[in-house]
């Protein structure tokens, strides 16, 4: 199993990220750091890591390459069977890579396998070992794709992905094109070629969000737009991944039925808080070019008739009753996340 780390000033970070792989228990690992020229301790500390384990090489960017360049860098140099690309600030959950391989061992049509995340803003990362996997769920590619595109969101983060390195040949680099969504083009890309394992009923990963994340401040996911800006990259992402499927456009006008809905939930929140109208606007127009009937959804979300119907079911009680079945609704949608990987 080849882990490839690229690493962008995150040196307090590292030594855990390598410690979470370099433990895993039931598979060789080789861990690849990819230092993309750290402005920090990023460098030496790798290769302090390195003296100290033979399984952990070095590389050296001789210029910036960035996010995307540094990972298909360091991808192209894997020689195990299966390779996982995981950030420098996240980490590895115990067990996860042999929980992985196991799927994808009896699952030889199985080329990316992923499983639950636990989400961390703080400086520490769960120390708890994981409850063994409850079961798998092995989904044909693109029937996992056709639910992607419905919802209209990623629902895989990169360090519980691992994948089949014959298949990933295959499929090719992580496209400059969507740098900040590079990695839903990605998981799109191999659907269309293989069926996706999800390890259900424990954890396979940890992933930090602070705002330093690279993924943002590289793919340029910074500013008072940062959510305009990524829903533009989502859609690019799944326009490219579309051309796979024979289906495609019909997946792609799903998507954008899905990521207008929510641009225009941005937009209610927005609108209702001390935000600039212009964003508003903007929010409004981009859900209209993706669907033409969110405008006349958006008209009726800010209308006077809308306000005085939410006061009067608000008032009377009645709005308990009409939100209600929403709120069952995203516990089933959570539920069956956690359970089969899709929601």
């Amino acid at each position: 199993m080849s882990v490839v780390i690229p690493c962008y000033n995150y040196a307090h970070y590292l030594p855990i990220a390598v410690e979470s792989v370099s433990t895993q228990e039931g598979v060789e690992v080789d861990v690849i750091i990819i230092d993309d020229c750290s402005t920090d301790d990023s460098l030496k500390v790798a290769e302090a890591l390195a003296a100290r384990d033979p399984r952990v090489r070095v590389v050296h960017n001789e210029k910036n390459l960035g996010l995307i360049g540094t990972a298909n860098k360091g991808l192209a140099m894997v020689t195990g069977t299966y390779a996982l690309l995981i950030s420098a600030d996240d980490a590895l959950a115990p067990g996860a890579l042999s929980r992985a391989a196991a799927l994808m061992e009896a699952h030889p049509d199985v080329g990316l396998t992923y499983g639950p995340v636990v989400y961390s803003t703080g400086p520490d990362l769960p120390t708890d070992v994981p409850a063994p996997a409850s079961h798998w769920v092995i989904w044909e590619g693109t029937a996992w794709a056709e639910r992607i595109f419905r919802n209209g969101a990623n629902q895989i983060y990169s360090p519980e992905a691992v994948v089949r390195a014959s298949t990933m040949r295959e499929v090719g680099d992580y496209d400059p094109a969507v740098p900040y969504t590079s990695d839903l083009q990605m998981w799109l890309r191999f659907a269309a070629q293989t069926n996706i394992g999800f390890v259900a009923g424990t954890t396979q990963a940890y992933y930090r969000v602070h705002g330093s994340n690279m993924s943002m401040t590289q793919g340029g996911m910074v500013g008072d737009r940062r959510e305009l800006s990524e829903l533009r990259h989502r859609m690019a992402a799944f326009e490219t991944a579309s051309r796979e499927f024979p289906r495609g456009a019909r997946y792609l006008n799903a998507a954008r039925r899905a990521v207008a809905k929510y641009t225009l939930m941005l937009a209610r929140i927005a609108r209702d808080a001390p935000a600039d109208p212009d964003f508003v606007d903007e929010l409004v127009a981009f859900a209209s070019e993706l669907d033409p009937a969110a405008r006349r959804r958006a008209a009726w979300a800010a209308s006077r008739t809308r306000r005085m119907l939410a006061q009067t079911l608000a008032r009377t009680g009645v709005r308990r009753i009409v939100v209600a079945p929403r709120v069952r609704q995203t516990d089933r949608s959570k539920a069956a996340n956690e359970d089969t990987g899709v929601y």
